[in-house]
């Protein structure tokens, strides 16, 4: 006998399982999967030729040139550069969207280096999220904060995307980047090689003494490769676990006309 296919939910679905209400999953999946659809279309955006190019020439897009074999030299696109350009593109976007799209009819917003409201800091002292995507229906409308971090190596997967300073900034006690029980990791992988790390990045969530409490993979809206999101408890906040849904974004490192540095 053929096996019957494997069956992957969508999100709404998960959303349940972790204890949301039918509508209140409903709600909260359809607004992640549009924002997640508007980033990636704006990642599309910036990597065709001509606007990567143009990136690529700004004051602070690349980093210092730096050795990658012999006496080539590479200069690696940098995280706040990406999510600032990133952050332009989706809020044209999201302008551009017809009467009648979700995003509009719930006046979703998409901000970048947003400063968390906290009881300990302010100003200079705020902690910044890389992109912060809210409705702007109510109190209690969905609000989304995504951390974004690069991945140049694999060794970066626990020393920054998991990290305290990675995924750790929504469970740590000191201005979570956010209290909803819903959030997003953006993985900006800097390769030549279009290799994905999200197997890694998954085994990686599933080991360890601070596992997560599950993962589980969904179809997103309109189809399209899986998609999978984390659950991890937040004791020290007094909080629900929270979901954590993963994206992946790819970019090439560009070539280096000066001498590459040492580091």
């Amino acid at each position: 006998m053929t096996p019957s296919p494997v069956v992957v939910p969508d999100l709404s679905e998960v959303l349940i399982g972790y204890g949301y209400s039918p509508v209140g999953a409903e709600l909260w999946a359809r607004f992640v999967e549009h924002a997640a659809q508007i980033l990636s279309q704006a990642e599309r955006e910036l990597k065709t030729p001509q606007a990567w190019a143009a990136f690529g020439q700004k004051r602070g897009a690349l980093g210092v040139p730096k050795r990658k074999s012999g006496n080539t030299a590479v200069r690696r696109p940098l995280e706040d550069a990406l999510t600032a350009e990133l952050g332009h593109i989706a809020r044209r976007l999201r302008a551009q969207l017809p009467l009648g799209h979700f995003l509009r009819v719930n006046e979703v917003a998409f901000a970048t280096e947003h400063l968390i409201e906290s009881e300990t800091r302010t100003g200079r002292h705020s902690r910044k999220v890389d992109f912060f995507i809210y409705a702007q229906t109510g109190e209690e409308a969905p609000e989304l904060a995504i951390e974004a971090k690069p991945i140049q190596a694999p060794g970066d997967i626990a020393g920054r995307y998991l990290a305290a300073e990675g995924l750790g900034c929504f469970l740590t006690e000191d201005s979570p980047y956010t209290r909803q029980s819903l959030a997003g990791m953006v993985a900006y992988t800097i390769s030549d090689s279009a290799t994905s790390h999200r197997p890694a990045i998954r085994a990686a969530l599933l080991s360890g003494p601070d596992a997560a409490l599950s993962v589980d993979d969904f179809q997103p809206l309109g189809g399209g490769q899986d998609l999978f999101c984390s659950r991890h408890p937040r004791t020290a906040l007094s909080l629900s676990p929270i979901a954590v849904v993963h994206l992946e974004m790819w970019f090439a490192p560009e070539a280096a006309d000066g001498p590459p540095s040492l580091a």
